[in-house]
């Protein structure tokens, strides 16, 4: 054979080689792909039943029926009242369906009311139980104690609370409430109801703003256990993926989908301006100022019109009640001066103590969470200057000597400035602000 023949051949045999080895290894890379899909999806699947279980009611976070028991037991031997007590113990007309609790201590279900409307059969409802093992057993007050000794106990309670002031008008307001047959004493288990609802933060928020549109409104109570007006969603925006499911969604996809489910940008901007009216609201009322330490995204909600609720009302403080915690705290760097997330002060070297004075404003986080919520699909007549005005408002500090008056002109230019884009709208022309 001529020996070029003989060197094509050989050619041909080693490409012949090289391909088979290539095949092989694409095949095996196509298993593994093929492999790790699978494991994915496996992944995937388990880590939601694990979730669905550990959601359901019988987990350690989830104890709606247990609770319910407990209230009913204590309600039917006369320890505790409340004007819902016979709705959800007797006619089961209060129904706990799905848990949306995170932590143990504070429970939160959904639910209905059954009514007797034609319209509304099924009243959507929250139920919120604030867990206190300290106060466990409804001991107080204790037998024997007069509406004076009730008085007393709640002011001490208010201004460990909110901070020492003159909060006769609150306390009034408690009293008249904890009287559930309106016939202006108020009896042993209808003060121990009280005491009980007071221990948690989230319920005494919702007597300092007992008429504000932006919370849930507070339907009734039975014992510590209270009622409130459902919502339709419970974070300002995204999608609620379960813990055990978040890590495996690449940051993209989980990006897409929350810009999917996020309601059109004139609904978006109707709860824009009720966060912003909320903030207004909380800005040195009757009882002073109260600040949103710990709020965020998952903190808001809102209704089927899309009117926003603030939840996790524990996340509220009163400044004067910060100030003086932040005061009695030893220092070296700012760090040191923090309280949650978002209430921080300077700390003063002369003295190696927190200075008390909140730095940043409600303001300024609310303009933080709502930035990319408004941002995004904003129209362009108005994307420019709402972009402008987002950005001074996320730079909002009390360092600015006029920061009050930066911080008024703000608030006024977004709420203004939004409410132009959306009062015309046939949905929210009844709700425009004057």
């Amino acid at each position: 054979m001529p020996v070029a023949a003989e060197r094509q051949l050989d050619s041909m045999k080693v490409k012949g080689t090289t391909r088979h080895f290539l095949l092989k290894i694409m095949g095996r890379n196509s298993m593994r792909v093929r492999h790790l899909l699978i494991l994915w999806l496996l992944l995937f699947l388990a880590s939601w039943v694990v979730y669905l279980t550990y959601s359901g009611q019988g987990s350690q976070i989830c104890r709606g029926q247990q609770i319910k028991s407990y209230i009913c037991q204590n309600y039917e031997r006369g320890v505790i009242g409340g004007p819902v007590c016979q709705e959800l113990c007797q006619e089961n007309k209060l129904q706990l369906t799905r848990c949306l609790s995170k932590d143990a201590e504070n429970q939160v279900y959904e639910g209905y009311w059954e009514t007797d409307s034609e319209t509304e059969p099924r009243h959507p409802v929250l139920f919120k139980y604030h867990m206190d093992l300290a106060n466990a057993g409804y001991k107080k007050p204790e037998t024997g104690s007069s509406m004076d000794d009730f008085r007393i106990m709640i002011t001490a309670y208010l201004n460990r609370k909110l901070g020492e002031g003159n909060y006769e008008q609150l306390q009034t307001k408690i009293v008249n409430i904890a009287d559930i047959n309106h016939d202006g004493k108020v009896s042993l288990p209808e003060a121990r109801s009280m005491w009980a609802l007071l221990q948690g933060e989230e319920f005494l928020i919702t007597m300092v703003l007992p008429n504000s549109e932006y919370i849930p409104k507070m339907l009734g109570f039975c014992g510590d256990l209270y009622v409130t007006d459902g919502l339709t969603s419970y974070r300002l925006y995204g999608v609620d993926f379960p813990a055990f499911v978040e890590f495996l969604f690449p940051t993209r996809i989980k990006n897409s989908i929350n810009s999917a489910a996020a309601p059109d940008w004139p609904k978006k901007a109707h709860i824009g301006v009720g966060l912003l009216e909320f903030v207004e609201e909380i800005f040195d009322g009757p009882t002073g100022n109260l600040l949103m330490c710990d709020v965020n995204e998952l903190s808001i909600g809102y209704n089927g019109n899309f009117d926003v609720k603030v939840l996790n009302l524990a996340d509220i403080h009163s400044e004067k009640s910060i100030t003086a915690v932040l005061q009695d705290r030893q220092c070296r760097t700012a760090g040191d001066c923090i309280f949650g997330a978002n209430c921080r002060s300077f700390c003063d070297s002369d003295t190696g103590h927190c200075s008390g004075e909140v730095v940043r404003p409600n303001l300024q986080r609310v303009c933080e969470m709502l930035y990319d919520f408004l941002l995004r699909s904003a129209p362009s007549a108005i994307n420019t200057q709402l972009k402008k005005d987002l950005d001074k408002c996320v730079a909002l500090e009390k360092t600015s000597a006029n920061m009050l008056m930066d911080h008024s002109l703000l608030l006024n230019e977004l709420k203004d400035l939004l409410w132009k884009q959306i009062s015309n709208s046939k949905q929210f022309m009844q709700q425009k602000k004057t």
